[in-house]
């Protein structure tokens, strides 16, 4: 089993194979080295990798991710763009397609919810939405990779593109695909931002434990919440203000308060917005 994540001596970034952890694939997986190596000898794959090694030395600690995005592009021969990018940062979009542009390349540019498709369409029940009651537009992966296949762009860009769209994006796209940034509405799209602050989110990310119930509205709540919960309403009732305070500390939404304090009976009392 391969355990590089938890490996102390990375042996491998030192050319001594021979001084590997015994967990490391290095020990077992010789064939399989040989074959990539003969991968990275086709041409359209060396043509990737030797750039991508060229522009992390010139651009060692110098160039921000975009500039690489940029220099990478022009070194490999790419002279037309796709960027696939959220609605969310549509303004972002627009500044990053003038730098291209203003580079050099052909930029074709296709937003998420392309295709204005309800989210219906994919079993998403109302109370599933972001904004139940409201028309929401699919986020369509698919159809954009497939209109910057038909433009036979050389390099895709992503945008934004949130966990399991991207996904999607990858696996449709035809030509290479390289990230500029990813979807975190929570950390200005600074996802390590969680990680490099690990004391302020440690409690907040543990969580997120496997999902051990969907309600009748197809809302999923852990076991975590249903007992923080519970353990805040022993008289089976709880105030709106507990409530919210509850979510803020367990770092849920309120709906999923609220979704528990369904399944477990738990009355709300004291309506800030005077309902009940």
């Amino acid at each position: 089993m391969s355990n590089c994540a938890n490996c102390g001596s990375f042996a491998c970034r030192q050319g001594q194979p021979e001084k590997a952890p015994d967990h490391c694939p290095m020990h077992d997986h010789e064939a399989l080295y040989k074959e990539t190596i003969v991968e990275y000898q086709k041409d359209e794959v060396n043509n990737i990798a030797r750039h991508a090694a060229i522009v992390e030395a010139a651009g060692y600690r110098l160039w921000t991710r975009l500039e690489e995005i940029i220099e990478f592009a022009w070194r490999a021969g790419f002279a037309r763009l796709g960027l696939a990018f959220c609605v969310g940062l549509r303004r972002e979009a627009g500044q990053v397609a003038k730098i291209l542009s203003d580079a050099g390349f052909q930029v074709e540019s296709v937003a998420r919810k392309t295709g204005a498709q309800p989210k219906e369409l994919l079993g998403v029940k109302d109370a599933q939405k972001v904004r139940p009651g409201q028309f929401e537009a699919m986020c369509n992966p698919i159809a954009q990779a497939k209109i910057l296949n038909e433009a036979k762009t050389d390099l895709n860009i992503l945008l934004g593109l949130c966990v399991g769209h991207d996904t999607l994006f990858i696996r449709y796209a035809r030509a290479p695909v390289t990230v500029l940034a990813v979807k975190d509405r929570v950390l200005a799209h600074n996802p390590l931002g969680a990680i490099y602050t690990e004391h302020y989110y440690a409690e907040k990310i543990a969580a997120h434990q496997r999902p051990v119930l969907e309600t009748s509205e197809g809302t999923e709540v852990t076991q975590r919440v249903l007992e923080a919960v519970r353990q805040a309403a022993p008289g089976g009732r709880i105030t709106c203000t507990q409530a919210r305070q509850l979510a803020a500390k367990l770092g849920v939404r309120p709906r999923a308060i609220g979704t528990a304090c369904n399944e477990l009976k738990v009355k709300l009392k004291g309506c800030e917005l005077g309902c009940f």
